[in-house]
């Protein structure tokens, strides 16, 4: 069976650098989609996820720095970003960093730098993903200890795979999550396109979500996988949150 890869989302103009980095990375079996232009970037980002993006600041398009400030402004966008560039005085730094970037180096570096920079983001942003418990999207709560959603006075009580399923769609909100990747996020492999599993997972979730009056739709997007799109009237985040010691999940509201 076949383990979940990497994504790693790549954004550099410089094409001799840029097809360095690919084979970096796909030699240590990241999969890579890489961009020279920051508005395609963004582009395909709009209808897919990231585990991890490496950006550059002066690319075409547009900057590094707005399109990482796109990124953050969607659901509050937790995926690592490592910053590249060739800028270092302090204030360039700085701002890398308050823009959102979680770490940077300065170009020319090191490839196994580079790579151990990965490993332990991915390392830290791995750990904090498994400690949160709760999540919070719009009005509702996302209890992991109970499997449940709740909010308006009801809680309704998941699947194992459903709820699994609900998580992952709402920490990419209104982005498409191909069905593949659903696989590997919920069941731990590879399921192959022709598997129907989540379809009938999804159904459920569905099922659910009307049964609680959940107004958000999860649409399916054809030949690649699923959308989780909110309309109710609570604001659009999603934040996940640790563990609290509470005995009622819609005590968060």
């Amino acid at each position: 069976m076949m383990r979940k890869q990497t994504r790693v989302v790549l954004v550099e103009d410089d094409a001799i650098q840029q097809s360095l980095l690919v084979s970096w990375l796909k030699a240590e079996g990241y999969h890579v989609d890489a961009f020279d232009n920051g508005l395609d970037a963004r582009n395909y980002l709009s209808d897919h996820w990231a585990d991890l993006m490496i950006l550059d600041w002066d690319v075409p398009g547009i900057s590094g720095d707005r399109l990482l400030t796109w990124v953050r402004g969607r659901s509050r966008s937790t995926v690592p970003v490592i910053f590249q560039t060739v800028h270092s005085n302090e204030e360039d730094i700085v701002r890398i960093l308050d823009t959102g970037a979680d770490d940077f180096l300065i170009k020319p570096f090191d490839k196994m730098v580079l790579l151990a920079r990965i490993r332990a983001l991915l390392r830290r942003f791995h750990n904090a993903a498994s400690d949160s418990r709760q999540m919070i999207v719009g009005r509702y709560v996302l209890d992991r200890a109970n499997l449940s959603i709740a909010g308006d006075d009801v809680v309704q009580r998941l699947g194992t795979k459903e709820f699994d399923l609900l998580w992952h769609l709402a920490s990419h909100c209104g982005t498409v999550v191909q069905r593949q990747d659903l696989h590997s996020v919920v069941w731990g492999w590879d399921g192959g396109a022709t598997s129907r599993s989540v379809d009938m997972y999804v159904s459920r979730l569905r099922a659910n979500l009307k049964a609680i009056g959940i107004e958000w739709t999860i649409q399916s997007v054809y030949a690649k996988g699923y959308r989780l799109n909110m309309s109710d009237d609570g604001p659009a985040v999603v934040d996940a949150v640790p563990h609290r010691n509470s005995n009622s999940a819609a005590a968060l509201l």
